[in-house]
């Protein structure tokens, strides 16, 4: 157990290093050797019990390796991502909108042992550490949704079969930005870098309009709903 424990403490404060690289832009061994800053402007790791944490508003459970933030069902007619941070700029073309901003949702995710450095594209195809999507609706009766289900073709009247999504970390933009958070964007599938996770096929490249939420799961608008993102294992082969 102690061993868990310091291997855990070790797990937030990389994810916390990682979190003050990305928001305040250190990109070289001394910058990231300089005192860090106010821990206010930090995200606040809280622990709530064995191997549960809270980072801001998101849970993690570090022995389940998931990682869950509450949410709601956006308003939408058309769909290029899953998910967008509060007031994203891709709110219009998202399914839902989380209750957390993007360096907040990143550090969440590196605590469940994802690591951009795992990230692999060539071409139009991309590996890293896979995740699963999962999208939790109050009931009666409670339902737990695949996220790869939201997303639906009216072109072939069909839900998006089940697919591999990967953590790719978003990155930093000159300046100092984190491109997830500029972007407003946390979860997609049209492969346009600023996400935090992808799937690894394009599902709404070059057929913008045809994607839509599925209408069959009954889903309205400001419905409210838990994301859970669940660590798979290591990063596989590239799909074909």
């Amino acid at each position: 157990m102690a061993f868990s424990m310091r291997m855990e403490s070790r797990a937030v404060a990389v994810a916390l290093l990682a979190f003050t690289i990305i928001r305040y832009g250190c990109s070289s061994p001394a910058a990231a050797q300089q005192p860090p800053p106010p821990a206010a402007q930090n995200p606040a790791v809280e622990r709530l019990g064995k191997n549960l944490l809270r980072v801001g508003k998101v849970k993690v459970n570090t022995a389940t390796r998931e990682v869950s933030v509450a949410g709601t069902i956006n308003a939408v007619t058309t769909l290029e991502f899953l998910a967008n941070p509060p007031k994203g700029l891709k709110a219009y073309e998202s399914a839902l909108t989380l209750d957390t901003d993007g360096v907040t949702f990143n550090t969440a995710l590196i605590l469940i042992g994802l690591d951009r450095a795992h990230f692999r594209m060539n071409g139009k195809t991309i590996d890293g550490d896979r995740v699963e999507l999962s999208v939790e609706v109050p009931g009666p009766p409670p339902r737990r949704i695949a996220g790869d289900r939201l997303i639906f073709d009216r072109t072939t009247n069909e839900e998006t079969p089940p697919g591999g999504w990967i953590y790719t970390g978003s990155s930093v933009l000159p300046g100092g930005r984190y491109w997830a958070d500029t972007e407003g964007v946390l979860i997609g599938f049209v492969h346009n870098g600023a996400a935090v996770i992808e799937r690894t096929d394009t599902v709404g490249v070059g057929r913008y309009g045809s994607v839509v939420l599925n209408p069959n799961l009954g889903l309205q608008p400001d419905m409210p709903i838990t994301l859970v993102v669940k660590a798979v294992g290591p990063a596989g082969p590239p799909e074909r």
